[in-house]
């Protein structure tokens, strides 16, 4: 039987993944912020700030990918036994514990930035169903049993780096285009930065020469490697979104300063950003389904 990639997540759902753990990337980098002291008050309140508005656009693109979008109160139904009933539960609460943070600390309230015992509470609450939100992604794709390639350990790990690095990506990009000056909290961020997308760097390679053990697997493999997935792998995810922005961050935690280095951040931010979108797309599209073996027929395996 010839082993095809499904199609029918696309480009909508590649969007929903990437903005759900943006989200959780830059909330978990709002509150560590928040714990830091008052130098990186103005970094933890963009953290914070951006998980809300990027889940429920990414809910959208979920929304709007749906067959029959008027009955997407459902996906809530059977925690006990559907993957995405849990998923739909966990981004509920961290939406709810993100409204709050904003409502009560940013705007139009203040009463949090007092509080500062439960505003604690709440950040940590909140990273709890963030790092849960972000986990949850790649852990839907692997309920999908019969896909080899999303059924792996280290697609969790992959997203869960690709996540903290897009959030930190996203925090310090707009903090930049707000004005501030590359120095003090957003050059210790590029720093972290550089870490987490070197580790990500070896994630990806290693997985990629870990997964020959199926047919499906390698096929998989194939496909983004050399197949038709390759050019958006390599441009896009490799180049667009790893290479350039360690280089580039690299450049501007050791050899720049002033606004050159903020220019550079910007970009790197930027190209960093659209590599997690790549990354996520290339996952989908690379996934091939394992066909049903009864004796020596194969039938394939539809997605639900």
């Amino acid at each position: 039987m010839e082993l095809k990639a499904q199609h029918k997540w696309r480009w909508l759902i590649a969007a929903y993944l990437c903005l759900v753990g943006l989200a959780g990337g830059a909330y978990v980098t709002g509150v560590v912020a928040d714990f830091l002291g008052e130098d990186w008050a103005r970094l933890s309140k963009i953290g914070v700030f951006l998980a809300f508005p990027c889940v429920a656009v990414g809910c959208v693109f979920l929304i709007a990918d749906l067959g029959t979008p008027k009955n997407f109160w459902r996906a809530g139904m059977r925690p006990g036994t559907a993957c995405i009933a849990r998923g739909t539960i966990i981004l509920t609460f961290f939406m709810i514990l993100g409204a709050i943070h904003i409502g009560w600390w940013i705007w139009p309230f203040h009463a949090l930035e007092e509080a500062v015992g439960a505003r604690q509470i709440i950040n940590v609450l909140g990273v709890v169903f963030a790092l849960s939100a972000i986990i949850y992604t790649a852990v839907l794709l692997g309920s999908y049993r019969p896909m080899d390639l999303w059924n792996t350990a280290l697609v969790p790990l992959l997203f869960l780096l690709s996540a903290l690095s897009t959030g930190i990506m996203a925090v310090m990009l707009i903090a930049l285009l707000g004005g501030a000056e590359y120095a003090g909290p957003i050059a210790t961020l590029v720093r972290i930065n550089i870490v987490l997308v070197v580790v990500e760097i070896f994630i990806l390679g290693f997985s990629l020469q870990t997964i020959y053990h199926t047919p499906e697997s390698r096929a998989s493999a194939k496909l983004v490697i050399t197949g038709t997935v390759a050019p958006l792998f390599w441009l896009g995810v490799a180049v667009l979104g790893l290479l350039i922005p360690l280089m580039f961050q690299l450049l501007a935690a050791f050899v720049l300063e002033g606004a050159v280095a903020t220019t550079v951040v910007l970009v790197a931010s930027i190209c960093g950003l659209l590599g997690g979108l790549f990354l996520r797309q290339v996952v989908l599209s690379a996934g091939i389904q394992r066909p049903l073996r009864v004796g020596r027929f194969e039938f394939a395996v539809p997605m639900a």
